[in-house]
């Protein structure tokens, strides 16, 4: 049997594909893995989290590589003295918002999303993770945040089928899941119902889940923990029969896709929106939008919808035909150069500064544009802005909008849904709240 070279030199692979020596000497080097960070500090200029410290993401890869390197029980303490001779490296990760935009244009095709959550992963076992600043959004668990709002503000949905009563149902029941994300399904329980009864409308058969796709448990380090909830998500959807998956926010579809992908299709929203609205017009049947009217608008991408676009383009297809005469305006930053809200990585329980300057950074751009309203793709990212907005100035703050608002004309009142977050710590169920999640 002939056996493969262990590496393979400039004429292996000339005698393969005939290629240039310039192609030549990057395949060369890529097959034997020598591809590697050059330090150009790309990435540094582009971050504010790594540019402080004067970290790039080669650095950040080659002291993960250093610890794991080691034995399985050695890493903890490992870390520990990481920490502590290079703090800065600790509180850069911390920091790291999980956007993906420092390596957005990486020549060597980093991904620092991916590392950083490694780390966190390394900060968790190292007892680096202080329990407090995760206990709210453990999101596999019975109580966290999301489920304890709708428990308190009787938040359900009993007229649509669940996805735990589909799976039981098994298959022939439904086909479709509409995954609204935690965020929508607990805080804009209408436009949830709203948008749900589209879709029976539209003619399909589906099912509802409130769960969260698991990113809480990943910013906290909780990788399994994170893997064993979508896996019970994926268990159901298997019992149901289940075989398109749709996505309000992109951060969602993005989770699945990795995970289930093979199996089902995961759809966004808004594609799913666009293409069925287009076949009930052609069959003379209205749409079934009734959109805001709104003067100027521009758009504000998810970072997770950076590597395709699928929800954005879908969105401004959507808005141009349901909002023919608003003024349509592109942020400085949009597409794959899309800007990060701050809401990731629960980074504000560590350093609420760097949400604060993300999410102002935003918001004074979609301003410079002229719009009214910034329109965005991911719900956290409209509930980062709303929250940024409720106490400034009306001159500093701008309107805002999920696309989901726009076009079935239902606001979300977001000051009422913060008011209502602050005050479920009150009165009678403040004592069984801190005792649920503080004791």
């Amino acid at each position: 049997m002939q056996t493969r070279p262990e590496k393979l030199s400039k004429e292996d692979l000339e005698q393969i594909a005939g290629l240039d020596s310039a192609k030549l000497d990057m395949l060369a080097a890529w097959a034997n893995k020598k591809l590697t960070c050059s330090h150009c500090k790309r990435c540094t200029l582009r971050c504010e989290v790594l540019k402080e410290p004067a970290l790039d993401m080669g650095l950040v890869e080659e002291g993960y590589r250093a610890v794991v390197a080691l034995p399985f029980g050695d890493q903890p303490d490992a870390v520990l003295q990481v920490v502590q001779e290079r703090p800065e490296l600790y509180h850069a990760l911390r920091r790291c918002c999980f956007c993906g935009y420092c390596t957005a244009t990486c020549q060597h095709h980093l991904l620092a999303p991916e590392r950083m959550r490694d780390w966190r992963v390394l900060f968790m076992r190292a007892g680096l993770m202080p329990p407090d600043d995760s206990k709210l959004v453990m999101v596999d668990n019975e109580w966290n945040i999301f489920s304890a709002y709708r428990a308190i503000y009787g938040v359900g949905y009993p007229e649509f089928t669940s996805l735990a009563q589909a799976a039981e149902l098994g298959p022939g029941t439904v086909d479709t899941l509409f995954f609204p994300g935690c965020s929508l399904v607990s805080y804009a329980p209408e436009l949830t119902r709203t948008v749900g009864r589209w879709l029976t409308d539209a003619g399909m058969a589906w099912a509802l889940s409130d769960d969260c796709c698991g990113s809480p448990l990943m910013s906290a380090g909780l990788f399994d923990r994170a893997a064993a909830l979508r896996q019970r998500i994926l268990d159901q959807i298997r019992a149901a029969g289940i075989t398109r998956v749709v996505t309000v926010c992109p951060g969602c579809g993005e989770e699945f896709a990795e995970l289930m992908g093979d199996e089902v299709d995961i759809v966004p929203l808004p594609e799913l929106l666009l293409k069925k609205s287009r076949a009930l017009e052609r069959a003379g049947k209205p749409a079934g939008f009734s959109p805001l009217p709104e003067a100027r608008v521009t758009f504000f991408d998810s970072c997770h919808d950076r590597a395709d676009g699928r929800h954005g383009a879908a969105i401004r297809a959507l808005v141009a035909r349901n909002l023919p005469d608003a003024e349509r305006l592109e942020l400085d930053h949009h597409r794959k150069g899309t800007l990060c809200c701050g809401a990731g990585g629960a980074v504000a329980s560590y350093d609420d500064d760097v949400t604060q300057r993300r999410v102002w950074r935003v918001i004074d751009e979609a301003r410079k544009t002229g719009a009214e309203t910034l329109v965005t793709a991911c719900p956290t990212c409209t509930y980062t802005v709303a929250q940024a907005c409720l106490g400034a100035p009306p001159e500093r703050g701008i309107g805002n909008r999920h696309y989901l608002e726009l076009l079935f004309g239902q606001t979300i009142d977001w000051p009422q849904v913060f008011a209502q977050l602050g005050g479920m710590w009150e009165g009678e169920y403040g004592p069984w709240l801190t005792q649920t999640f503080f004791a």
